[in-house]
């Protein structure tokens, strides 16, 4: 540990506008992949003659590997550089997506997925280069834009769903080609710190956060399936939980763990991941559930019978959204970044209000994507900025790697809310019910209300400090 805090945005400067468009580019590629396949899992499963298990395995599978590649690959970025990582990951995103664009089998579909899941890694990778190999005013802007990019790339996989329609093996040509993109422009324009974290991987420690990552995402995902009761989840469930405390236990006592588990307990740490947990919560929600409802029969009473090209128009507010939250990077170097986040946050539980009543009013429903979307964005990139700080700029990559835990973890378990709710308030003819859906959305609003609560725990004199003057604008 031969660093500090204070090494955090460190006065390296190797990298430019070329690299914070690359690394931006790389945010909008990781979720055009990972969103444009919700709206197209239905297909997939009736042209691939799936059960609804078996297609639903079409998503579980790309969660576990995402897990077992996150614990892994962003603790091996730390030690040999977050540059050739990314490279690796990208590959074998693009080899998956390669086999998923011809595959005709489920079992194929899902070894695509399972590499495919090594894109998960990119939600902490590019903001830690950022962070590594820039100024404080650079790596800033940059991990804004990086989640500018991810909310562009938001209503761009909707976009490409909703353009593909029943052709989905075109979903993922269009995922190669960005893949293919993302290589090039790191290849070319991103550079990579020197630093490197010493002592070697963990792996012990490695084994055991993968297998709590498993344990949790398999049991959370599957348990409105198998059954919330039966011996496998609750295995899965308690075992995950079990593992976990292990994890804890043996980073507490190795020389040089996966990572510190002492920041967890810091204010400064520990509650930007809760806040992280918190409104990835409502991922699935935001997502899934509502453009679910959206395609819902209009015989239902609730429904809008809407197509999977319909769908697309989801992708007007995102887009929206994703230039406001541009507004949010000025206001976060004047004002700091606690206060924006607070207000982030704010603008995300609007949206779940205009979601749970807003249901049968297009244009209100749709709006409500536009504020989720923004306060997700700005949301994730400021509880990002505050862990880069406080740990040393050699851990930056492990630190976001377990704040995408959070963010994994939280997801799969909203997910898994509006799983239960979906089989537990159904019609006569076994279809989610709209309180299931509303319901669903006020849970998720509650979540990100509570994670408005935990956020002014920043706003104190002492945490309300922001950006340094040199936090201005980008220069070279």
């Amino acid at each position: 540990m031969s660093a500090s805090p204070s090494q955090v945005g460190t006065t390296i400067n190797i990298n430019g506008r070329a690299a914070i468009g690359t690394l931006t580019f790389l945010g909008f590629a990781l979720q055009l992949v990972q969103v444009g396949l919700l709206p197209l899992l239905p297909e997939m499963g009736k042209s691939l003659g799936a059960s609804t298990v078996g297609t639903s395995w079409i998503l579980t599978s790309g969660l576990l590997s995402g897990a077992v590649f996150l614990a892994v690959l962003t603790r091996v970025a730390d030690l040999i550089g977050k540059r050739p990582v990314i490279l690796l990951a990208l590959t074998l995103v693009l080899i998956g997506c390669v086999i998923d664009s011809v595959a005709t089998t489920l079992p194929l579909v899902i070894l695509g997925r399972v590499l495919i899941g090594a894109q998960l890694p990119m939600l902490a990778l590019p903001e830690a280069v950022a962070s590594d190999t820039m100024t404080p005013k650079r790596a800033h802007t940059a991990i804004f834009a990086i989640h500018v990019g991810t909310g562009s790339g938001v209503a761009g996989g909707l976009l490409v769903a909703a353009l593909v329609g029943t052709t989905w093996h075109a979903f993922f040509i269009v995922s190669a080609v960005t893949a293919v993109l993302g290589l090039a422009g790191t290849i070319v324009f991103v550079k990579d710190s020197p630093a490197r974290a010493q002592g070697g991987l963990d792996v012990p420690g490695a084994a055991l956060l993968t297998a709590t990552m498993v344990a949790l995402v398999l049991g959370f995902s599957e348990g409105p399936t198998w059954g919330w009761d039966s011996a496998a989840v609750l295995a899965l469930l308690f075992g995950g939980a079990a593992l976990g405390a292990a994890w804890w236990l043996t980073e507490r006592a190795v020389r040089v763990p996966l990572i510190q588990v002492s920041y967890l307990t810091r204010r400064d740490v520990g509650v930007p991941y809760a806040i992280t947990f918190l409104i990835a919560f409502g991922i699935y929600g935001s997502l899934s559930a509502a453009t679910r409802l959206a395609q819902t029969p209009a015989a239902s009473g609730y429904g809008w019978g809407w197509s999977t090209l319909a769908i697309g128009w989801f992708a007007l507010p995102q887009i929206i959204a994703a230039l406001l939250a541009i507004v949010a990077l000025r206001e976060a170097r004047r004002r700091g970044l606690p206060p924006v986040l607070a207000v982030a946050l704010a603008l995300i539980v609007i949206g779940f209000i205009a979601y749970a009543f807003g249901h049968g009013v297009h244009a209100l429903f749709l709006t409500g994507t536009g504020f989720d979307g923004c306060g997700l964005a700005i949301a994730i990139a400021s509880t990002q900025l505050l862990v880069v700080r406080a740990v040393p700029a050699v851990e930056s990559g492990i630190a976001l790697g377990l704040s995408v835990v959070m963010y994994a973890v939280g997801n799969v378990v909203g997910s898994s809310v509006f799983g239960v709710l979906f089989a537990s308030l159904t019609n006569h003819a076994g279809k989610p019910t709209l309180a299931a859906f509303t319901t669903g959305f006020v849970i998720c609003g509650a979540c990100a209300l509570a994670a408005l609560g935990l956020s002014v725990t920043f706003l104190r004199p002492r945490a309300l400090a922001a950006v340094p003057e040199s936090a201005g604008a980008v220069a070279d």
